[in-house]
């Protein structure tokens, strides 16, 4: 947790020092002084405060959506489970056969979120409890909870879809552009603003850019909430409702085996 926190702080930290050493040179080893002051440039840094709450703004949104996304996917699955299994309880049919086939439909959907099967096997796999559905209509089971458990499904594809959307749909490539624009933009004009005190230099030189490497590397992380690959960000949402109900339905499972 420690190591997530604290992230995006030790990959913006080397920009900080990096702007900081190159002041340090011009400094020094230039005996560059400055030719603005830095009441000169405060417009600019507000302006680019003011972009960077606007793109936080933009990325939050999807993100405050995504939050609820694990939690829907692990209730519908949870759903179909519970509606299953009533139905083969009614109907004598094997209960394992139903738990197995919502395990497989939440495991598939864990290992999508990971990375380890991509998007058309995904969906493949949900198509694949169709057969249980069609199982349980094959024995006998009632029109109306057979059509309920199809639209169960539907939502549960509707859901996957649209994380796979929020994913892969960037916000504002032209608000990033801008962005990157303005902090090459600061960084170059820090270089060249006087300072009373070399201290006073660093300091300010150091501040500015990791706050701004800092957001907007934040807002780069939090703009892909599914991010859990080799490439996984600090700011991904949390997916402990799905591992729950994969251990409640594997134990739900395992104690059915010990039963019979």
């Amino acid at each position: 947790m420690i190591k997530v926190k604290w992230k995006l702080m030790f990959l913006a930290l080397p920009y900080a020092l990096g702007a900081v050493v190159c002041k340090l040179i011009l400094f020094y080893l230039i005996e560059f002084q400055g030719i603005v002051e830095l009441s000169d440039i405060a417009l600019l840094v507000s302006a680019g405060v003011f972009l960077l709450g606007f793109m936080l703004a933009g990325v939050m949104a999807d993100y405050k959506e995504s939050e609820r996304i694990p939690g829907e996917i692990a209730t519908a699955i949870e759903s179909l489970e519970e509606t299953c299994t009533n139905l083969a309880t009614k109907t004598n049919y094997d209960l394992n056969f139903v738990r197995k086939g919502t395990y497989d439909l939440a495991t598939s959907i864990h290992d999508w979120f990971l990375e380890k099967i991509s998007d058309s096997e995904v969906f493949e796999r949900m198509t694949r409890f169709n057969l249980v559905i069609n199982e349980l209509d094959r024995i006998g089971a009632a029109a109306t909870i057979l059509g309920r458990l199809f639209n169960e499904m539907s939502i549960l594809r509707r859901i996957v879809t649209r994380a796979g959307v929020i994913s892969r749909t960037g916000f504002l490539a032209t608000g990033y552009a801008l962005l990157e624009t303005l902090i090459v933009v600061i960084f170059a004009i820090l270089m060249i603003v006087k300072f009373k005190h070399i201290i006073a230099a660093v300091v300010v030189t150091f501040f500015i850019t990791l706050v701004y490497v800092y957001m907007y590397k934040l807002i780069s992380d939090i703009d892909d909430p599914f991010e859990y690959g080799e490439q996984e960000g600090s700011a991904e949402v949390p997916l402990f409702p799905l591992t729950e109900y994969i251990e409640r339905v594997e134990k739900r499972i395992n104690a059915a085996h010990i039963d019979a």
